[in-house]
């Protein structure tokens, strides 16, 4: 019996559409299964599994060696689940967010109080209300209470590897992040973040990092996971996307380069309103 037929095909044609929406999730699975195995044989044979990954990582001036070393780590995962979170939005206002809570608010307030001379100086910098950084803050990790527990790395490689509509994006951020492990001497395995791959309590990813990351506290090291260098890294990253102050239109711009999306830009300024002084 054949799938095929000549009178049109339009039956036909919808049962293979059904058998292979059938089949697909056990394809989908043994990939799954077989592409840890695979990234382990190549030693990430990053040539043929990411031919333009390995141009990069060349034109950065890595040897062979240097990527093989890399990409047969044991320590390397894929995390399939990420895929699933794709495109899944956060609305910043809604009461199970909690943003404009008493208690999120009375936290707010501490914070500017308890680090009041740290935002003033980046204020004096970047001309940057620090109510707006506090606000980002709060939005990004709730004030560094959840950071993420991805391995950074692994998140990238995994939407470089599996994710089609992303994966030119996270090549490009895994590159980076490569680059400014090995700049910073960072052990490439050992920074966890989100599963998009942004670190840190600003929820840098890592081409925002190279831009726009400083050392605010001036002990010569750049560390996202530090107070005072995150929050002046905020203020430089929005400085630089056209923030104005006093000019609302271009500070609202300036906050959306920062997630693009219109609920976080109302929830920021909302946030930022409610913890004032």
């Amino acid at each position: 019996m054949s799938f095929l037929r000549t009178d049109g095909g339009i039956h036909s044609k919808r049962h293979l559409m059904n058998f292979f929406n059938k089949v697909k999730p056990i394809f989908l699975f043994l990939f799954l299964i077989i592409l840890p195995f695979i990234c382990h044989a190549l030693d990430i044979d990053i040539v043929n599994a990411r031919p333009s990954l390995y141009t990069k990582l060349k034109e950065m001036g890595l040897d062979d060696a240097e990527i093989k070393e890399i990409f047969s780590d044991k320590r390397i995962a894929l995390y399939p689940e990420i895929l699933e979170r794709r495109g899944k939005g956060i609305n910043y206002l809604s009461p199970k967010f909690g943003l404009l809570s008493k208690k999120s608010i009375k936290r707010g307030k501490k914070i500017l109080e308890e680090n009041v001379s740290i935002l003033n100086k980046i204020n004096s910098v970047y001309n940057v209300d620090k109510e707006v950084l506090v606000a980002i803050y709060r939005l990004e990790t709730n004030f560094g209470s959840y950071l993420g527990n991805y391995s950074v790395f692994n998140a990238l490689l995994t939407l470089t590897l599996m994710d089609n509509r992303r994966s030119e994006w996270a090549e490009d951020e895994l590159v980076n992040f490569i680059a400014l492990s090995r700049l910073h001497k960072k052990d490439i395995f050992s920074i966890k973040g989100s599963w998009a791959g942004a670190f840190g309590i600003c929820q840098f990813v890592p081409t925002s990092f190279l831009q726009y990351a400083v050392d605010g506290d001036n002990n010569g090291i750049i560390d996202l996971f530090n107070f005072h260098d995150a929050m002046a890294s905020m203020a430089n990253y929005l400085k630089n996307h056209g923030w104005e102050r006093g000019n609302m239109e271009k500070m609202k711009k300036a906050v959306w380069h920062y997630n693009h999306c219109d609920n976080y830009v109302k929830a920021v300024f909302l946030y930022s309103r409610a913890i004032k002084r």
